[in-house]
C-alpha cells in the first residue's frame, strides 16, 4: 500500500523546543519516507519531508507497527496543541523505498548418510548451520524475521517437474549494527532407491534463507541453487510439507510421501 493524500484536515502544531528529529517512516507495505512528525489528528499525521520540506498528510493505519508506537510516544511528550499545521500540497510522487539494509550470510549443510553410494536403497540427514551478519555501522535490524526452506527434488531420472518442500523454519531476528545471528536447523531426512533401471524417492536439491524487515519487506536472500532468488517472494507462502514445480507453483492435487521425506 502506498501513502494516499488526504484532504487537508485541522491539525495544531506541537509545541517544542528546538529542532525535530527526522526518521524513516514505513508503509505496511515497505516503502519509507525520511520525514519529521508535525502533528496528530486522531487516525491521520502530519509528516514533513526531509528532502525538500514539503509537508504531507499520512493516515496512521498505513504505517508500521514500529512507527504507530512512535507516534503515541511522541504525541504523550507533546500535549500541548496552539497552532494549525501547514497544508498538505497536491499529490506528489508516492515513496518509492529506501536504503537497504547491508546483510550477508553464510550457509553451510551437515551431512549423515546411510546406505551404498553406488546403489541400492540410501538415506541422507541433512541440517544447515546459518550464520546472518549485519554490515551496517549504525542501524540496528529489529523485529525482522528469518525464514529457511529446505528442498528436495525427484530422484527418479527424467523427472525434472517437481520439487519436495520438506522443511520451513522462522525466527525472529533482531540484530544490532555489526551484530550476528546464527542458528542451526534440525535435521531433515531424504530417502531414495536408486537401482540399475529404477529409482525412487527425494533426493537433496538446495535450500532458499530470507530475512524480511519489521515491514515484511524482503532485506536478503540467499538460496542454492542461485536461480532459486528470483522465487523468494513466492517461496514465503509455502507450507511444509508441499509439492512445488519448477516454476514455485505449489501443486494442489500432488501427494507428498512420509516415506520419502520425513521432518525429524
Amino acid at each position: 500500500m502506498r501513502f494516499r493524500f488526504v484532504p487537508l484536515l485541522t491539525f495544531f502544531l506541537l509545541a517544542a523546543v528546538g529542532r525535530a528529529e527526522t526518521r524513516f517512516f514505513v508503509s505496511t507495505a515497505g516503502t519509507l519516507l525520511e520525514a519529521e512528525l508535525i502533528a496528530v489528528n486522531g487516525p491521520i499525521v502530519a509528516l514533513r519531508k526531509k528532502d525538500d520540506a514539503s509537508m504531507l498528510n499520512v493516515p496512521r493505519a498505513t504505517l508500521c507497527k514500529e512507527d504507530q508506537n512512535y507516534i503515541d510516544f511522541w504525541a504523550a511528550a507533546h500535549p500541548e496543541m496552539a497552532v494549525q499545521a501547514p497544508a498538505a500540497p497536491a499529490p506528489a510522487a508516492p515513496v518509492t523505498g529506501g536504503p537497504k539494509f547491508s546483510l550477508t550470510s553464510s550457509i553451510r549443510s551437515a551431512k549423515s548418510s546411510r546406505g551404498a553410494a553406488d546403489g541400492g536403497y540410501r538415506t541422507i540427514d541433512i541440517a544447515y548451520n546459518i550464520t546472518l551478519q549485519s554490515r551496517e555501522v549504525k542501524r540496528d535490524l529489529n523485529g525482522a524475521k528469518a525464514v529457511m526452506i529446505t528442498l528436495g527434488k525427484e530422484a527418479a531420472s527424467g523427472s525434472d517437474d517437481r520439487l519436495y518442500v520438506m522443511q520451513k523454519l522462522e525466527w525472529e531476528v533482531n540484530l544490532r549494527a555489526q551484530g550476528k545471528f546464527e542458528q542451526t536447523t534440525p535435521e531433515v531426512r531424504l530417502s531414495y532407491y536408486q537401482g540399475t533401471n529404477y529409482r525412487d524417492g527425494a533426493r537433496e536439491y538446495g535450500y532458499i534463507f530470507i530475512v524480511l524487515d519489521a515491514a515484511g519487506v524482503i532485506q536478503h536472500v540467499d538460496c542454492t541453487p542461485d536461480g532459486n532468488e528470483k522465487h523468494a517472494q513466492a517461496a514465503l507462502a509455502f507450507t511444509a510439507p508441499s509439492v512445488i514445480d519448477r516454476d514455485f507453483k505449489t501443486l494442489a492435487n500432488a501427494n507428498f510421501h512420509n516415506d520419502i521425506v520425513v521432518d525429524r
